[in-house]
């Protein structure tokens, strides 16, 4: 069976699916990464395929594993985030001309939107920063304000979150226009330049030839 690491053949030797993949995460846990696709001769296996005993106990031909250090996926949930950073202020723009009209309702909408969006750019930054791939130091160290960001973005909340309470429109469109573009600027720029140090960090780590 030829085993392949990111389309590098390797010389690992294996009788079955199930031992490729147990000496190949040998080798690539050692970088620090992980298995994140396989393809055993020419088809894609699935995570039912990879559950399955009867199907990792067969013999094959080749088997091609791809791999990403979880700072890869990490920089690529930040690019995502960084995009829907851009549609929540669309929204957010949006929302507050129609508050401003006499489409309260419509205008409402967006903004419930455009927080559920942000809701989820915050989760899924919560969670990568979970995987300690770098220290609050050492990324303060590089020059990226992550609390900074996420304290100016929690009190920005907060407060439209006040005015809403409060049925104030006036306010709420002041926030939407005039205060959170700057919050949001600033957050998005932050997970850019984060986004930048987890691709070194994934670069860094690359399966080679040697594998």
């Amino acid at each position: 069976m030829r085993i392949y690491l990111d389309d590098f053949e390797t010389s690992l030797q294996a009788d079955c699916v199930a031992n490729a993949l147990r000496v190949a995460s040998g080798v690539v846990e050692k970088s620090g990464r992980m298995i994140v696709e396989v393809a055993v001769d020419g088809v894609s296996w699935g995570d039912d395929d990879l559950a399955s005993s009867e199907f990792t106990a067969r013999d094959a031909g080749e088997i091609r594993l791809s791999t990403a250090h979880p700072a890869e996926l990490f920089r690529d949930t930040l690019i995502h985030a960084a995009d829907a950073v851009l549609n929540a202020v669309e929204l957010q723009s949006s929302a507050a001309k129609l508050m401003q009209g006499t489409r309260s309702r419509e205008g409402l909408d967006a903004l419930l939107e455009a927080l559920s969006v942000w809701s989820t750019v915050q989760s899924a930054l919560t969670r990568g920063l979970e995987l300690n791939i770098l220290s609050r130091e050492e990324l303060c160290a590089r020059g990226i304000d992550l609390d900074g960001s996420i304290q100016a973005l929690d009190a920005q909340l907060r407060a439209l979150r006040d005015a809403m309470l409060a049925q104030d429109t006036t306010a709420i469109s002041d926030c939407l226009l005039y205060e959170f573009p700057v919050t949001s600027k600033r957050f998005a720029a932050m997970l850019a330049a984060l986004a930048n140090e987890l691709a070194r960090v994934a670069q860094s780590s690359a399966v080679g030839p040697c594998a």
